[in-house]
């Protein structure tokens, strides 16, 4: 079967690791999501851990039918051919899925506003760097602070691009994520991407380029107001948002 390149489906051939995905998952007696099941080789392996029912995502009409026909009788798999990020979710306890890199970002926000156990996920391994990164280090950034507010975060290891097929141009990371319980409001989201559209301004002049927030109110931020994005710590960009949201 020929690959779509805009899907871009890249398959995970180690088996070794797609072990390990289901085990972290602790699938047994859940109900399981699946994103982006592809072929169907993630699936084999969460079905042998006896799930208490599994929902394999699969966007591509093709994959969605070969995964129908390899699954088919099996009552504890039903097949979703549709678009993660669009369709309506049913409910589950555990996800799992090696994601398409150029959505990573828009899956994770989603699985922010769902209530599950906990997610395994093998991701680009820069994206997964710049969800696990530190106040001032290079790759900190909004993705940084969203993410570990909504979720305890765990980089298990990198897995090296020839374990892909077709092989990737870079490498990829499993990791971890449990989440916290706490969700941002729409206000929350809209502050913390203000301060980080210029990470490395002060805190008055990266909202007042957002052209959202006064002068009158930003002077309230106080010891805030000619700190530099970069050093915000997730509890900071909160206080922050606390702040403006008084005005």
């Amino acid at each position: 079967m020929r690959l779509k390149k805009r899907l871009a489906q890249n398959f995970l051939t180690d088996k070794n690791i797609l072990g390990k995905e289901v085990k972290l998952a602790k699938v047994e007696g859940k109900v399981v999501l699946e994103i982006g099941a592809g072929d169907g080789r993630l699936t084999s392996e969460i079905v042998a851990a006896n799930p208490k029912l599994l929902y394999a995502i699969e966007k591509d009409e093709r994959l969605a039918g070969v995964l129908k026909e390899r699954f088919a009788g099996k009552n504890r798999v039903v097949v979703i051919e549709g678009d993660f990020l669009e369709i309506e979710l049913p409910r589950f306890d555990v996800v799992l899925g090696n994601i398409p890199y150029y959505i990573s970002s828009d899956i994770i926000f989603r699985l922010a506003r769902c209530g599950f156990e906990r997610a395994v996920l093998i991701v680009q391994k820069e994206f997964a760097e710049k969800m696990v990164a530190k106040p001032n280090e290079k790759n900190y950034g909004r993705l940084s602070v969203t993410s570990q507010i909504a979720f305890n975060i765990s980089l298990v290891q990198i897995v090296p691009r020839h374990l892909f097929f077709p092989q990737p141009k870079v490498d990829s990371a499993l990791i971890v994520l449990r989440p916290t319980g706490r969700r941002l409001t729409e206000f929350e989201e809209d502050v913390i991407r203000a301060l980080f559209q210029h990470r490395n301004k002060t805190v008055a002049n990266s909202l007042l380029d957002s052209k959202r927030f006064t002068k009158g109110s930003i002077v309230l931020l106080k010891d805030y107001y000619k700190r530099r994005v970069r050093t915000l710590s997730k509890e900071e960009c909160l206080e922050i948002a606390a702040i403006l949201k008084t005005q």
